[in-house]
């Protein structure tokens, strides 16, 4: 069998997947695009795009149009009795993650980007390429393997083995509500990292619980607790470690790599982000470790921040400063302020 070559193979259509297949297409590198998913599919994840995020993606991709809806009334409620209202000095942009993604996916498309409906199944390293053995039987030799396959990667556990190193989400979707705001919960009396959201889609409002010792029943039992009533419930892994070797021609991005924010699980843009280094280290053959550099240390600073962020103290700080909304609103768009 005539084994079939590409420059690059990338695991996952995703936003990281597929923007960096979108920039490598675009700059004339070889590449394939594998997902075992058929397109549109849905994702559980609240959907949210900060400034930080919507205003990279259009600098990378300009004519890129995709619906959103925008929000900038933010609601925060620390142990059920403090709450704390503000707006935003800039939108937040909540998309539904299965229509958002095929649109991706149809940019790197555009620009002449292969796809196929495969799935990942191992690889190994030969002299001066990977051979990459797909579930169909099917072998791509490559110069890079890019695993952008999410928190449950087949490419990281084949680095480094399995590793339980997150948060587990509990999400269902709602009627949505006419208070066009996000909504976050946070509690003394939550497990460690625990949070409650409501983000508001255009359609309806994704609600949702995750934290480290997460359980369908417990994120059931908060659910009621908010007054929700119970209905189709899909659970989403956060992989949030960056524990694995690091290897020159084996790549991971998004969430596959651990890059998701560690206090906020915002993963989109840190998706994008290291989309971007990933085709940068390809294109100038630069290691992606040398040119992601810039983020693996802030995924150090905020391990350490993480430490210390949701202890109890800490939650009790919050809701004292929920007396002071101004104080919170500067804190928030100090954080969302673009670069």
């Amino acid at each position: 069998m005539i084994m079939r070559k590409t420059d690059v193979l990338i695991v996952g259509a995703g936003p990281a997947g597929s923007v960096c297949g979108y920039l490598l297409a675009k700059a004339g590198v070889s590449c394939l695009l594998i997902d075992h998913a058929t397109f549109p599919r849905d994702k559980t994840c609240g959907g949210g795009l900060t400034p930080k995020g919507w205003m990279l993606l259009e600098k990378l991709i300009p004519d890129f149009k995709y619906d959103y809806n925008s929000v900038r009334r933010m609601k925060l409620i620390v142990d059920h009795n403090r709450h704390c209202e503000f707006d935003s000095s800039s939108e937040l942009r909540l998309v539904q993650r299965k229509v958002f993604d095929n649109h991706l996916l149809e940019q790197y498309l555009s620009v002449g980007g292969r796809f196929q409906k495969d799935a990942f199944l191992h690889y190994k390293e030969c002299d001066g390429y990977l051979s990459v053995t797909l579930k169909s039987g099917e072998e791509i030799q490559c110069k890079y393997l890019v695993g952008a396959d999410g928190s449950t990667s087949a490419v990281r556990r084949q680095l480094a083995g399995k590793r339980d190193n997150g948060i587990l989400f509990v999400e269902q979707y709602v009627e949505k509500s006419s208070d066009n705001a996000i909504e976050i919960t946070m509690s003394r009396h939550y497990d460690v990292n625990g949070y409650f959201y409501r983000f508001p889609n255009k359609e309806f409002d994704a609600v949702g619980y995750g934290d480290v010792s997460m359980t369908i029943e417990k994120g059931k039992w908060i659910l009621r607790e908010k007054q929700i009533p119970e209905g189709k419930l899909r659970g989403c892994y956060l992989y949030l470690k960056n524990d694995y070797p690091l290897n020159d021609r084996v790549i991971l991005i998004g969430d596959a790599g651990g890059f998701a924010n560690r206090i906020t699980c915002e993963g989109i843009r840190p998706a994008i982000e290291t989309a971007v280094n990933a085709a940068e280290a390809i294109k100038t053959g630069r290691p992606f470790r040398e040119v992601n550099a810039q983020i693996f240390e802030k995924m150090r600073k905020q391990d350490k921040v993480l430490r210390y962020f949701y202890k109890p103290f800490n939650i009790r700080l919050l809701g004292m400063l929920c007396r002071w909304p101004s104080v919170v609103k500067w804190c928030f768009d100090r954080a969302l302020r673009p670069s």
